[in-house]
């Protein structure tokens, strides 16, 4: 895949927009598909070149893409400025189009529109954040300075736009909680009661999600990373509309674009049956179900920490990292919970079981751990 996307991303920098803008889809379709700044879309420009440097380990892709990634930045910067004439604040991200809850199960375009402002600010805070660092890496302190700085501002502007300052959405939905924990949006005091107010939002949907496009990739690990797994889980293997185990019941055999095939009315919902979004769930299984993630770029040092739910007795995974191929495999039955991890040649792992016991691995090969349930 870094192939391929390293190539995409070539496509990307070519039909970047004279002011910065990204096109909806690369490679654009002239007069079909337009290029405009508009948030998680666009922030592929700088979303895509870390994931593939965190993967593979080579900063080159991100000194490659940087000056693509400041004119996006540059141009929405200059967008955001337009919002302190209609709401007092420079940093607020809603012109000149955000997709907002794209494709959440209920409502239409123009309520997932609505939702714009919330999203388009918390992409555009996350994407700041991502610059800093990126900044960093290549050895351009000012610039890190710069947009740590512009974090700082588009987080505080998001907190008193969109929050009651205490861990309340004005304006809830379950993508707004869901960006708002996952992007470090929020004061720490605020964290648990966001959660506990996500978590009410998939209740009252009797454990279901109602998330778009541009949260859904994020609300698992919301749910699990603030001392909600199990209903992480319950969510995750719900069977009934909206969720993934719907789409396997439908007879899907591919991701689709739309949760559900038809509409209320029993008529054909007219989408994609191949549309990937709705399959970052896979995130979720590697870097919690298996728990695996990198430490450094490249897995030159990674985590194994599984979070065990549901009633699966086991789940595996592979990876297959520049040093080699890590596997990783739970089984659990009633008495213990069994774990193996493969560690290839020139790498670290730091494994953490279930029970909090933490074990530093050094050397290479397959080393396998048990603990009570």
């Amino acid at each position: 895949m870094s192939r391929f996307l390293q190539k995409w991303l070539c496509d990307l920098k070519t039909n970047q927009g004279l002011l910065g803008s990204i096109p909806f889809v690369v490679p654009e379709r002239p007069g079909i598909t337009p290029s405009i700044t508009t948030s998680c879309w666009g922030d592929s420009c700088i979303l895509v070149p870390w994931a593939l440097y965190r993967s593979e380990g080579d900063a080159s892709v991100l000194s490659e893409m940087y000056p693509a990634m400041k004119r996006y930045m540059a141009d929405t910067r200059r967008w955001a400025a337009l919002s302190l004439l209609s709401n007092g604040s420079p940093h607020i991200l809603r012109f000149p189009f955000q997709f907002g809850d794209w494709c959440a199960p209920e409502g239409g375009p123009g309520d997932w529109l609505k939702k714009g402002p919330e999203i388009g600010t918390a992409y555009y805070a996350n994407s700041c954040r991502l610059m800093a660092e990126i900044a960093q890496i290549l050895g351009k302190p000012k610039d890190a300075r710069k947009y740590q700085a512009l974090h700082e501002k588009v987080r505080k502007a998001f907190r008193r736009k969109f929050t009651d300052g205490n861990g309340h959405m004005r304006r809830e939905f379950q993508s707004a909680y869901v960006l708002a924990l996952s992007f470090g949006l929020l004061e720490e005091k605020d964290r648990e009661t966001a959660a506990e107010r996500l978590l009410q939002l998939v209740r009252d949907k009797n454990m279901h999600l109602s998330t778009g496009f541009s949260a859904t990739p994020h609300l698992l690990f919301a749910l699990a990373d603030n001392g909600f797994a199990a209903e992480a889980y319950r969510l995750l293997l719900q069977d009934t509309h909206p969720s993934w185990l719907y789409l396997v019941r439908r007879g899907a055999t591919t991701i689709w674009e739309s949760w559900r095939d038809r509409n209320e009315a029993g008529e054909i919902v007219e989408c994609s049956y191949n549309h990937y979004a709705y399959g970052a769930v896979g995130d979720f299984l590697y870097r919690r179900i298996c728990g695996l993630e990198p430490l450094e770029p490249g897995y030159r040092r990674f985590r194994v920490k599984p979070v065990p739910g549901g009633n699966l007795s086991f789940a595996e995974c592979s990876h297959r990292c520049p040093a080699g191929q890590i596997k990783v495999r739970w089984d659990r039955d009633d008495t213990y919970f069994t774990l193996r991890v493969t560690v290839p040649e020139g790498t670290a792992c730091e494994v953490i079981l279930p029970d909090g016991r933490t074990e530093n691995v050094e050397d290479s090969g397959t080393f396998e751990y048990q603990v009570q349930n």
